[in-house]
């Protein structure tokens, strides 16, 4: 049965990291955590918690520098560690959440590639992350800031099955008010010196991102729309269109323009179909029925993606029909209105605010189609 260790770097996590190591002590079998400059304790509080539940483990001091470093450096201390087979590298403010049923040991004893993929969902989005990987491989992280972990080719890899990972998003930098202003900025250095077309790619990406959750739309547009000409992953590609589009929209460009950005990002990665969800959500505003119709009814017959960059499943789950029942009223197809609502609510897998207005726009297709017998169908709110 392969071993795990867990591999973490922190600074300044005592009031979240028990939490932390209680909830990944299913899994781990050694503990090796890279303390980077806690002054609140921290490093007390792993060593409290590895006695009071006799579990091996150690806390190591090694000043910061960036990301990349540091995980490596983490890594690299866990690979003495010859006993130890597979590193699990996560957050402090993250938590595995265990499907029910799930055995440890049964998970351990099927670990036999060189790395695993672990699915993230944090909000309406999910995409997935390499977080669990072989001890006995030189792997290693680049990247000043949202760092990437890199292997020897060719390697084995899987999406890990039995749980998922949930940030809570409450570590010490999350709560710096100007975290993204200086993200922004330390990618903005990053790019003035990097040579690597890949590392300028993924920086550009997370510049962008930097730029737009710091509300500083106009750069964060100009930045998506480098990176998506840049090539590469392309999902990477794919959100950078799909959020260079939602920027049109949020600064008041022609609607016209914000459709054909909408279909761009569509047009980059036909399987995703948060594109022509947008796409057809703009004419629904803009009154452009028929054509957001025709955009609706292609993407119900797309399969919703198995996986994907920050893939928005509420979409498929409820959005596109949500917006295609009500595009399909505005073009006179009332019964295509009333089935989809009737199909939403008895799944119940929309938010229940979204309820009354189903149940209201089924209660106007049976206007529309005078067929007053269909409303002893809808269930009740």
């Amino acid at each position: 049965m392969a071993r795990i260790g867990l591999c973490m770097i922190v600074k300044n996590e005592a009031p979240i990291i028990r939490r932390c190591l209680e909830n990944v002590q299913l899994l781990a079998d050694y503990v090796l955590i890279v303390d980077t400059g806690s002054t609140d304790g921290t490093q007390a509080a792993i060593h409290r918690f590895l006695h009071e539940r006799s579990v091996p483990g150690e806390v190591i001091e090694e000043p910061w520098r960036d990301f990349a470093y540091n995980r490596s450096f983490a890594l690299q201390k866990l690979r003495e560690h010859r006993d130890i087979d597979y590193g699990l590298m996560i957050d402090a403010d993250e938590v595995l959440v265990y499907e029910p049923g799930f055995e440890p040991k049964r998970f351990k004893q099927g670990l036999t590639l060189d790395l695993y993929d672990i699915e993230t969902r944090y909000g309406n989005i999910s995409y997935t992350r390499p977080q669990l990987f072989s001890n006995r491989l030189d792997f290693c992280y680049k990247g000043v800031l949202h760092e990437y972990l890199d292997g020897p080719p060719p390697l084995s890899r899987a999406r890990a099955s039995g749980f998922f990972n949930r940030p809570l998003q409450d570590s010490a930098r999350s709560h710096n008010p100007q975290k993204f202003q200086d993200d922004a900025r330390l990618l903005e250095a990053a790019l003035a010196e990097e040579t690597d077309p890949f590392l300028i790619s993924r920086y550009t990406f997370y510049l962008a991102q930097s730029y737009r959750d710091s509300g500083d739309h106009a750069p964060a547009l100009q930045a998506y729309l480098r990176r998506a000409g840049q090539g590469f992953w392309r999902e990477e590609v794919f959100v950078s269109l799909l959020n260079a589009a939602r920027l049109k929209e949020r600064l008041g460009h022609e609607a016209a323009e914000i459709v054909q950005a909408f279909m761009a990002a569509h047009e980059s990665l036909p399987n995703r179909l948060e594109g022509l969800h947008g796409a057809a959500r703009i004419c629904r505003i803009h009154n452009l029925y028929q054509q957001g119709y025709i955009l609706a009814r292609h993407a119900l017959r797309l399969p919703p993606p198995a996986t994907g960059l920050f893939v928005e499943a509420w979409i498929a789950d409820y959005g596109l029909r949500d917006e295609y029942a009500v595009l399909a009223y505005w073009t006179g197809h009332y019964r295509e209105t009333f089935d989809i609502c009737l199909q939403l609510l008895k799944e119940n897998r929309a938010p229940a605010n979204y309820r009354p207005r189903l149940r209201q726009n089924a209660e106007f297709a049976i206007s529309k189609l005078n067929q007053p017998e269909l409303a002893k169908l809808i269930p009740a709110i």
